[in-house]
């Protein structure tokens, strides 16, 4: 499957889903398509993966049916999808355990990375050389956000202050994703993926220029 077939594919399950009244609300995709595709499409069949409410619907990708994922609660154990939880921080701890047999991937925001859980992955991923990959999205948040900022220093140099390999990628390039993944994987300890997303910008658009 081509990045822009991947993006096409997201967008179109994620107007199905949100047409559909799924559980807890809609939380639409829009802006994240990239890091989704990127990341599942790197991933193999016996691999976890530990998505958010939002990021579920990327489940499409490994062959998981729409309505398998209205409820935002749940877990497709045949499609090697964990359940998003409703403390997204402790998905990093879930995703650590897993991936001490076998390879998993687990999506966060930055509100997750200043849980202390988050804090007690790495802890635990760097003391057990767990093969957890931590994808970090990080959007800027502007004026009118809610919440100010909530941590005191980028991801990537959290994961370095305990040892762990990361890399910076553009989180609205899907085949940067990709490669991130890909390295993740073939990396003998965890490692974290910080994913900077910009606003407004047309994934799929961008994926077709790319692909040309």
């Amino acid at each position: 499957m081509s990045f822009v077939e991947a993006i096409e594919r997201v967008q179109d399950a994620d107007r199905q889903l949100n047409a559909s009244d799924p559980a807890p609300f809609p939380l639409p995709i829009i802006g994240r398509e990239a890091v989704v595709a990127g990341t599942v499409l790197a991933l193999e069949g016996g691999d976890w993966w530990l998505p958010g409410l939002r990021e579920r619907i990327g489940g499409v990708l490994r062959e998981t049916p729409v309505d398998r994922l209205r409820d935002g609660h749940a877990g497709a154990k045949p499609y090697k999808i964990a359940p998003p939880n409703t403390a997204p921080a402790l998905r990093a701890l879930y995703a650590t355990g897993l991936g001490l047999d076998g390879f998993a991937c687990v999506h966060l925001g930055i509100g997750s990375a200043a849980d202390g859980a988050f804090h007690e992955a790495l802890n635990l991923a760097a003391l057990r050389q767990s093969h957890v990959c931590f994808v970090v999205a990080v959007h800027p948040l502007g004026d009118d956000a809610p919440l100010g900022p909530q941590l005191a220093a980028e991801p990537a140099r959290l994961a370095a202050a305990f040892g762990i390999s990361s890399t910076v990628v553009d989180g609205n390039d899907v085949a940067a994703v990709h490669a991130a993944v890909l390295g993740a994987r073939s990396a003998s300890g965890p490692y974290l993926i910080e994913a900077r997303l910009t606003p407004g910008e047309d994934i799929l658009e961008r994926t077709r220029r790319d692909a040309e």
